[in-house]
C-alpha cells in the first residue's frame, strides 16, 4: 500500500524544469559595411537567407523587435577574413546580448565577389542542422499526468509517507534581462532606461567585452534644458567618473566625452 500511494503522489508532482528549446529565427541584417556599401551587398543577405531556407531555419531580413521576442532570436554577423587568392569569412550568430553563440568560417574559391562569398557562406552554414540551444528561454511547468483509476488507492494507509518537494531553481537575473530600448554600434550595446526627474540611465548589456560588468550602469543623462541636449555623467572601465553631452533622438544616440586635450564622440543607433 505505501508504494502504491508514493507513486500517485509521484505521479501528480508538478516538476519547475527549463525547457532546453532552441532559438526562434535568426535575423539577416541587410547591409555588411566592411563588405561593401549599400543594400544587399553581393547578395550576402540573399545567400544567407538561402542557406538557411534550405535547412528550413525560420529566418527574416533586419526588422524592429517586440521586447518579449528581444532575447529569443539570433542575429548574423559576418566578419572579412582578408585572403589575396580566396574570398574568405566567418559567419557568427550572435544573441540579445552581443555574445556569439555559435561561429563558423567558410572560403569560396570564385574569384567573383558574389559567386565566391555565396560560396564561402554556403561551407560555413554546411554544418549548421538547427539553431543551438536558448539558455534565456523562459521555465515551464511540466505536470505529470493524473493517475488512471487503476492506479488509484481504495483504501489510505495509516501513515501516508509526506510527499517530496521540489525545490526551483533559482534564476541567473542577467540571463532573463530583456532590453526596452537598445542602441548600439559595433563596441557598445546599451538599454537607455528612464529613470527620475527626466533622467536615463545607460545600462551596459556587452560590459565584459569592454572591461566592465555585464548590465553595468555607465552613465546617466541629466535634461539641459536644451532640447535633445543631455548632460552626462559616464563612468570608465577603470571606474572614473567623467562628465560630457549626449545629443538624443529617437534613433540615434550621440556622446561627447573628454578625452586628454580632445573629445571622444561615441555614436549609437537605435536597434
Amino acid at each position: 500500500m505505501r508504494k502504491l500511494i508514493l507513486l500517485t503522489g509521484l505521479l501528480v508532482l508538478s516538476v519547475l524544469a527549463y525547457s532546453q528549446t532552441p532559438y526562434k529565427y535568426v535575423i539577416i541584417p541587410t547591409q555588411f559595411p566592411d563588405f561593401a556599401n549599400g543594400l544587399n551587398p553581393y547578395g550576402l543577405s540573399s545567400s544567407i537567407q538561402n542557406e538557411l531556407n534550405a535547412k528550413s531555419i525560420e529566418n527574416t531580413f533586419q526588422a524592429e523587435l517586440s521586447n518579449d521576442e528581444f532575447c529569443d532570436v539570433l542575429t548574423v554577423n559576418l566578419i572579412k577574413i582578408n585572403n589575396m587568392f580566396k574570398n574568405k569569412l566567418k559567419v557568427e550568430l550572435k544573441d540579445c546580448r552581443n555574445r556569439v553563440v555559435w561561429s563558423q568560417e567558410g572560403t569560396g574559391r570564385s574569384k567573383d565577389f558574389q559567386k565566391g562569398y555565396a560560396e564561402a557562406i554556403a561551407e560555413a552554414f554546411k554544418d549548421l542542422n538547427q539553431l543551438p540551444v536558448n539558455p534565456n528561454a523562459s521555465p515551464q511547468v511540466a505536470v505529470a499526468p493524473a493517475p488512471t483509476p487503476a492506479q488509484q488507492v481504495e483504501q489510505a494507509a495509516p501513515e501516508a509517507a509526506p510527499a517530496p518537494t521540489v525545490q526551483a531553481q533559482a534564476t541567473n537575473p542577467q540571463a532573463l534581462y530583456k532590453p526596452a530600448n537598445l542602441f548600439y554600434n559595433y563596441s557598445y550595446f546599451i538599454d537607455l532606461v528612464d529613470a527620475d526627474a527626466g533622467r536615463k540611465q545607460l545600462i551596459l548589456l556587452n560590459g565584459e567585452l569592454l572591461g566592465y560588468q555585464n548590465l553595468q550602469t555607465i552613465g546617466t543623462l541629466s535634461p539641459s534644458g536644451l532640447g535633445d541636449v543631455y548632460t552626462l555623467e559616464w563612468t570608465t572601465a577603470a571606474g572614473e567618473t567623467v562628465r560630457g553631452l549626449a545629443n538624443l533622438t529617437a534613433n540615434e544616440l550621440k556622446i561627447s566625452l573628454p578625452k586628454g586635450d580632445q573629445q571622444e564622440v561615441i555614436t549609437l543607433q537605435k536597434y
